[in-house]
């Protein structure tokens, strides 16, 4: 099975030239399912939803997608706290916590983004007892690949540009460790890294993106990445854009644990 992750497309501060770059970069990977870790858009707008749900509806597989910070109304103050995610609901999926099975993989969302947080940022993320509930009942009995995707990185990112605070951090850490999941898809910081977390029991991967397509740039270039799972074995690629094409600049290969 081949996934594409996506992150931080932020329409708004797109070029529509690495748009094509990107749709067809993804279209030559012919990937089984396109999981996007949130940040559709810039400031939440109807326009920038609209060119999303274009971007969506030009894949060439079907896809699964949690919101970001950038999702939820920015200057509507009033929007943002009686009807956080509608644009988000109508534009791109009406499940904040998705969930796509497919023979041996199974993939589950985790919505970060909040309308406000007991922070002075609220770009930062929470999870709470219920999504961790959740998960842990979707994964119960599952013995294929577990992965699970949301917007905010709850682990330590090699070279992070910025600071993130995710409240519950450690409670999911701990809650997917304990699931044994086998990769855990993110974004919000626009830098891809990779990152094993566990013990000699069971390894989790983290994966965390650059940005997709926006101009706001952390040093690094617009990029994806591509996940190849058979059997036993898993391969990452780290793609990033070079003169007009999305190339890899970085490959990890891992081992699952056996369960």
């Amino acid at each position: 099975m081949k996934i594409i992750h996506l992150s931080d497309l932020h329409f708004g501060t797109e070029e529509e030239v690495i748009v094509d770059s990107l749709q067809r970069a993804i279209r030559q990977q012919v990937p089984d399912i396109v999981v996007v870790s949130g940040d559709f858009t810039q400031i939440a707008s109807e326009a920038e939803f609209n060119k999303a749900q274009t971007f969506l509806n030009a894949l060439p597989c079907p896809y699964l997608a949690v919101p970001g910070n950038h999702d939820v109304p920015v200057w509507d103050l009033l929007a943002r706290f009686i009807k956080p995610y509608d644009k988000y609901m109508r534009y791109i999926s009406g499940d904040l916590n998705p969930v796509f099975k497919q023979e041996d993989v199974l993939i589950a969302g985790i919505n970060s983004a909040r309308r406000a947080l007991p922070h002075w940022n609220w770009a930062n993320g929470a999870t709470s007892v219920k999504q961790l509930r959740n998960v842990q009942q979707i994964f119960d009995g599952f013995e294929g690949w577990r992965i699970c995707t949301l917007h905010h990185p709850i682990h330590k990112v090699q070279d992070m540009p910025i600071d993130v605070t995710v409240f519950g951090r450690k409670r999911t850490l701990h809650c997917l460790q304990e699931l044994k999941v086998d990769l855990v898809l993110t974004g919000h910081v626009h830098h891809a890294s990779i990152t094993t977390i566990g013990d000699h029991d069971h390894q989790t991967v983290y994966l965390s993106a650059s940005t997709a397509l926006s101009s706001r740039l952390r040093k690094q270039e617009n990029g994806f990445n591509v996940i190849e799972l058979s059997g036993h074995e898993m391969r990452i690629q780290i793609l990033a854009l070079n003169k007009g094409n999305f190339e890899c600049i970085k490959s990890f290969e891992h081992i699952k644990t056996a369960s």
